[in-house]
This record gives structure tokens, C-alpha cells and sequence, in this order.
């Protein structure tokens, strides 16, 4: 379950799914794929030249429509550090609320259009704010209309956004008036709401548009459901939940004092946000979102991890069969898709680097393991593991199933620790309630004789 790197040795993270790739290595081998498989589909109808000349017209048609998403205007390239700022008081009013509407817009987009434009508004000069805003409405109304009026392979309207991203990034890039000092966003913000825009007004079209992803969602969904049996300590995980139970010094301290528990960082309650988080995924439309609920998730995780640890920070290592774990038990909805939704509409920037790239490529081999995991994966006989994954056999309490949180082992012994505890604890509070009163008496009988 190492983390390999792409395997053309581009030095990105390659991904299970695509074959050991990174995300641009993968794109550039379905293409290739592609051709060779239209070319082997055709070469015994077709003569060479005949196809030849029809692969070159099916590559114009593509770049016609990688062109499409982009409309040619001057003020992309051509900008002039001039132009009036939004911010500035001689500016005038911006023309991205003009901008004509074909279809009534959800609340979702309706929402989104108002954050896109208020942030373009804000931040960079008006002329390359309202290009950028057109560029993208027609982008997002052109992937909307290829949806509508053809059965568009995802893979290939992954590459035209793809495209998108690329095309508009490099225009901006050479634009003057977005270089200008005035301008205090980065290129990576611009492209960041760019992308979120793009996201959430096509959502509907990009997210799980196959039946066949939909099915291979509710596929895991029941693979894990057959897995619940699978604790932490089959997947030799270092989580420690005895960690959740009080001392009798902190349950005393949390009775005088009236501190909220919550201020103690506990186990379990890290895993159960880390497993919020990765529910929470589904909820948002935005790649960034979702990815940013994975890193919020991840991190969670490793907190977890040095919890367990008294402290000790934890090792790379250690995370991945945790994230297995959160996955077991959270059973996030349509996980799949939403994976492969970041992977094809996501910038690159944030799946094949960085934070978010390093644990994006952790979730898709954790999905792999689940999807592959079998008796030697947890190293039992294979017998048994089949009828624990069947229901004909529950797994026996034993350090092997409970792992290293003894979770079912030790619940009745975790029962009569918390009672000890607490017994421990009132007779902690009686004692000190009688010294409160002994010295309470003591203070009125020295009153007393200084009034003497």
C-alpha cells in the first residue's frame, strides 16, 4: 500500500486507477489509446490514406471543439495596465451583470454567479474581469449544451474542460493588465474560482453522469457493508481508543472546574469528524471543497494517530490503513464518483502535487484495497474471511478482530473502569467537600476570637 510515483517518471503521483499514471501522464495515454483503437477498428474497412484523411478531419473536429469553449477577444492578450480597477473610485460600472442568461439558473448557480463575479468585480480591472467572466459563462454553456444534445464520453469532456483550464490559464499569463502591481490575487486564486464556477454551474452534467459509475457506486457500498466486521487491528492500525477513557485527575478537574470534555482530544471523537468530513464530500459541488474536506479528513486522522501515541507524531505510514478504516466505517455515498469527478474536472495543480495530491492519491489506493481486499490482504485463512464477509460467521472477541483498541474485547471491562473511575472520583469530591468544611469552621472559629 506504498505510494508510488508516476510511472513515465514525471515525478507527479501515479494513481492505482490510472494505471500508475499521473492525471496529465493518464490523459495523454487514453488519447494515444484512443487513436489506436480507432485505427485498429478501421484498418480493415478502410484503406490507408482514406484514413488517414478521416483522422485528420476527426482531429480538426476536436480542436474546433476545444476552440469553442473559448471565445477570441483581444482584450485577453492585449489588456493595458489602464484599464480602471473595480475597486478604483473613476471605475465604471461593470458589465458582468449584463452578460445575457439562456436558462433560469438553480439556487446553487444562481449563488455561485453572484461569489464568481463579486470576486472579479473585486479584484482584478474591469476589461480582462468581464473577458474572464465570458470566456467562462461560454465554456460552462457549451459543456451544458454537448450534454444536452449527445451522449458525450466523460473522459473526452474531461479533456475539452481540461483545455479549458489550460488556455484561458496561459491567456491570462501574458495578459499586462493582471501582471500590474495593483493586482493583489495570484494567478492560482483566479484559476481557483475559475474552477469552482465551472464546477458548480455544470455539477448536474459532471457529476456521476453514467449509470454504469452510479452502479459501481452502490457496488462498494455494498462490498463495505459486507465488510463491517473488519476492525482496526485486521488492518494493523496504531489507533488507541483506551485513550478515550478520563483519569480519575481529569474527571476531577472536569467536575470542579466545569470544563467542556471536548477540550481533551480524544480518539474516537477525531475519527468520528474524520469520518463527517468524508461524508461531507458528496455534499459539495466545488473539486476544491470536496478535495479540501479530504485534507481536513487526513488531517484529522493523523491527530488521531498521535493521540495514540501520547503525543508522538506519526509516520506516513500509519495514515494510510487508518483512511482504510474511516472508509469502512463512514461508508461515504458515491465515494467513486466523486473521485473521479476531482481527478477529471479538478485543476492538475491540486491532484498531481501538493497537500491535496498527496492524500487524493491515498484515497484512490484505499478504494483499491477495499475493492481488492481478500483473506491474504488480512492475513487469515481464506475460509474464514469468506464467512465473516457472508454473514454466516460472526468474527470471536480476541485481540486479533478488536486490534490494538480492543474495542469489543474490552467493552464490559471499559464499563467497569468507567464505574471504578467514577466511584473513585465522588469519593475524591466527598473528601474534599469535608475539608472544605473543616476549613470553613476553622476561618468562623478565628472570626470569632478576633472579635473578642
Amino acid at each position: 500500500m506504498l505510494l508510488q510515483l508516476c510511472v513515465n517518471g514525471c515525478g507527479f503521483y501515479g494513481n492505482p486507477q490510472w494505471k500508475g499514471r499521473c492525471s496529465k501522464c493518464w490523459r495523454a495515454y487514453q488519447v494515444q489509446e484512443k487513436r489506436n483503437q480507432d485505427f485498429t477498428r478501421n484498418r480493415e474497412l478502410l484503406n490507408f490514406e482514406k484514413f488517414e484523411g478521416r483522422r485528420r478531419q476527426s482531429s480538426e473536429f476536436r480542436t474546433l471543439n476545444f476552440k469553442s469553449l473559448l471565445r477570441k477577444s483581444p482584450s485577453m492578450t492585449s489588456g493595458s495596465v489602464n484599464d480602471a480597477h473595480p475597486g478604483s473610485s473613476g471605475s465604471q460600472p461593470s458589465p458582468l451583470s449584463g452578460f445575457p442568461r439562456h436558462r433560469e439558473l438553480s439556487e446553487e448557480s444562481r449563488n455561485a454567479n453572484d461569489r464568481f463575479t463579486e470576486f472579479l468585480r473585486k479584484s482584478l480591472p474591469a476589461a480582462p474581469a468581464t473577458e474572464i467572466f465570458r470566456q467562462t459563462e461560454h465554456a460552462v454553456e457549451r459543456i451544458i449544451e454537448q450534454n444536452n444534445f449527445s451522449n458525450v464520453n466523460m473522459d473526452d469532456l474531461s479533456g475539452l474542460v481540461q483545455h479549458f483550464y489550460q488556455t484561458l490559464s496561459d491567456k491570462m499569463r501574458h495578459n499586462s493588465a493582471l501582471n500590474d502591481a495593483n493586482v493583489y490575487v495570484t494567478h492560482e486564486e483566479i484559476m481557483a474560482e475559475i474552477e469552482e464556477y465551472v464546477c458548480v454551474r455544470a455539477y448536474n452534467k459532471l457529476f456521476c453522469a453514467s449509470t454504469d459509475e452510479e452502479a459501481a457506486d452502490l457496488s462498494l457500498q455494498d462490498r463495505i457493508r459486507s465488510l463491517h466486521w473488519v476492525t482496526g487491528g485486521f488492518l494493523e492500525t496504531t489507533l488507541d481508543f483506551s485513550q478515550q477513557i478520563f483519569t480519575s485527575r481529569e474527571l476531577l478537574i472536569l467536575l470542579l472546574y466545569s470544563i467542556d470534555e471536548s477540550r481533551f482530544i480524544k480518539v474516537r471523537d477525531k475519527l468520528d469528524e474524520a469520518i463527517t468530513e468524508m461524508i461531507d464530500i458528496n455534499s459539495h459541488r466545488s473539486a476544491g471543497k470536496k478535495l479540501r474536506c479530504l485534507v481536513r479528513c487526513s488531517k484529522l486522522i493523523f491527530e488521531a494517530l498521535k493521540e495514540s501515541r501520547s503525543g508522538a507524531p506519526a509516520s506516513a505510514d500509519e495514515y494510510l490503513p487508518v483512511l482504510i478504516y474511516v472508509l469502512l466505517r463512514g461508508n461515504p455515498p458515491l465515494i467513486q464518483s466523486n473521485v473521479k469527478f476531482i481527478s477529471r474536472f479538478a485543476l492538475p495543480s491540486r491532484v498531481m502535487s501538493g497537500e491535496s495530491g498527496y492524500y487524493f492519491t491515498n484515497l484512490s489506493c484505499a478504494l483499491q484495497f477495499i475493492q481488492n481486499m481478500n483473506a491474504e490482504s488480512l492475513k487469515m485463512p481464506k475460509e474464514e474471511f469468506e464467512a465473516y464477509t457472508s454473514g454466516s460467521q460472526v468474527p470471536p472477541l480476541n485481540d486479533k478482530n478488536c486490534g490494538c483498541n480492543h474495542v469489543r474485547f474490552m467493552s464490559s471491562s471499559l464499563v467497569v473502569n468507567a464505574l471504578r473511575i467514577m466511584d473513585k472520583s465522588l469519593s475524591d469530591i466527598r473528601e474534599l467537600r469535608d475539608q472544605h468544611k473543616e476549613r470553613l469552621l476553622r476561618i468562623e472559629q478565628f472570626q470569632n476570637e478576633i472579635e473578642k
